[in-house]
């Protein structure tokens, strides 16, 4: 055999190799292998994709993927098989919708077949919308650094870019504020101070109503949680019942901590935790034109449902 063959030979194996190799490389990053020992989850969250559910006993049956460092040993040890856990209505409901998840596990009272564990606290959790989710957040992370500290966003200034997973598990970004004039505000789903986010929901949904009535057109409402570690998609969507609201138009917010975080701090909003499990925090309501521009706002919870309703009335669009 000549040194050319020998050589083509050579390259021919290699080119096989390298495209087998690659086969198995891109087998091994499909979504439930990528993800088996993933750094991104808590020590009592797990990651996986619901498989069935029993609705008369709450159960929900889920094929895992990952399991966070102090997950009890008896579901960690089932890593690509499927487990049972008990379950919510609302957190159920939100699974079905978006079958790839992570959530919290905990341990609940034993049942006659031995340990018993609750799933909760779930987040929609499909790689590629991830990674969308992701990578609109860094763009808000970069703005919030390059906006400076004692700066807030004003009349007559653009949104920053974000993204939110709003009630029903779906990412909202500001395009959701594209051709409509839209309300936005500022609430979590605990606090019980009768005059702070319970009253502003209480406009807000009225609001919405008027608006309705006086067939104003192309109006839009966000509210935006200031209390992420708790105000998971699905509690979101159990406030969005409690109120009653038209979800047709009405969209409730949540992200990581560092995204509430970078949107209060852009809006000028001061929040503080405390151990009661409350949040002091002040308040702010926007009205955002179909350009993602903020034309008008009132800090504090002052706000009129009737001022708010007469400058939709207008059709600012900006």
């Amino acid at each position: 055999m000549s040194i050319k063959s020998t050589v083509n030979t050579h390259i021919q194996n290699l080119v096989s190799i390298s495209y087998f190799a690659g086969l198995l490389f891109f087998g091994a990053c499909g979504e439930e292998n990528s993800n088996r020992a993933n750094p991104n989850l808590s020590d009592h969250e797990i990651r996986g994709e619901f498989s069935a559910a029993d609705e008369n006993s709450s159960e929900v049956e889920v094929v895992l993927w990952s399991a966070g460092k102090k997950v009890a040993p008896d579901i960690s040890s089932k890593l690509g098989k499927t487990f049972k856990f008990g379950i919510q209505a609302s957190e159920l409901a939100l699974i079905r919708r978006k079958t790839i998840f992570r959530g919290s596990v905990q341990e609940t009272l034993a049942s006659p077949a031995g340990k018993a564990y609750l799933l909760h606290n779930l987040w929609p959790d499909e790689r590629s919308a991830r990674i969308r989710f992701d990578n609109v957040n860094r763009l808000l992370r970069r703005d919030t650094l390059s906006f400076g500290d004692g700066n807030i966003r004003s009349v007559g200034d653009q949104l920053p870019p974000f993204a939110l997973y709003d009630q029903d598990g779906d990412i909202i970004t500001t395009d959701y504020f594209d051709g409509s004039s839209t309300v936005v505000n500022f609430i979590f789903t605990r606090c019980s101070v009768p005059d702070m986010c319970p009253a502003s929901m209480l406009k807000m949904k009225r609001l919405q109503s008027l608006a309705d009535k006086t067939k104003i057109k192309h109006v839009k409402f966000l509210s935006i949680t200031l209390d992420p570690q708790f105000d998971s998609p699905a509690v979101l969507k159990q406030y969005a019942n409690a109120y009653e609201l038209n979800e047709t138009n009405y969209r409730l917010g949540t992200a990581g901590k560092s995204v509430i975080t970078d949107l209060t701090r852009q809006f000028g909003l001061l929040r503080k935790n405390h151990e009661t499990l409350t949040i002091e925090h002040t308040m702010r309501t926007l009205l955002v034109n179909s350009r993602r521009q903020i034309i008008y706002q009132v800090p504090g919870r002052s706000w009129s449902v009737e001022d708010f309703l007469a400058r939709l009335s207008e059709g600012i669009q900006g």
